[in-house]
């Protein structure tokens, strides 16, 4: 299962060090296209799911980000049986790992403004893309001042 991940202060060492796994803790909450969100959804299209999906994460993080800050979602692969619905707080997508998990990195995804510059904008947050390599390069862009 994909899941999407805001950054969280235990996850820099891996991605200073560009390895393409990280280790999740039991309890880290994340969000995901879940079953049960694609049964309330019927026919709408997988792509637009992920794309809610990750926009929650997104939401997220910029929540947690300082004013000048961007914000950063990792998207990873876990087993369905790693994850559990968290919808209480995690919204319609919103899961929480079940156990400790190993996930393997997919991608890291970036917004282009910072949290001050977002929150003033009534639209999805755009977002750079960096691959499952680059968390070296996705950090840069996160701790650079500015939007």
């Amino acid at each position: 299962m994909r899941i999407y991940l805001p950054l969280a202060p235990e996850d820099r060492p891996a991605l200073l060090a560009a390895r393409r796994e990280i280790d999740l803790p039991a309890g880290r909450e994340a969000w995901a296209v879940t079953a049960e969100a694609r049964s309330d959804r019927p026919g709408q299209d997988i792509e637009d799911l992920e794309y809610d999906a990750i926009q929650d994460a997104v939401h997220v993080a910029l929540q947690a980000s300082a004013p000048a800050s961007r914000a950063l979602v990792i998207a990873a692969d876990v087993t369905d049986q790693a994850v559990e619905p968290h919808t209480a707080s995690g919204g319609a997508y919103g899961v929480r790992l079940r156990t400790g998990a190993r996930a393997i990195i997919a991608s890291f995804h970036v917004t282009e403004q910072d949290a001050r510059t977002a929150e003033q904008d009534d639209t999805d947050p755009a977002l750079l893309w960096f691959d499952s390599s680059e968390g070296p390069g996705a950090l840069v862009h996160v701790d650079r001042p500015g939007a």
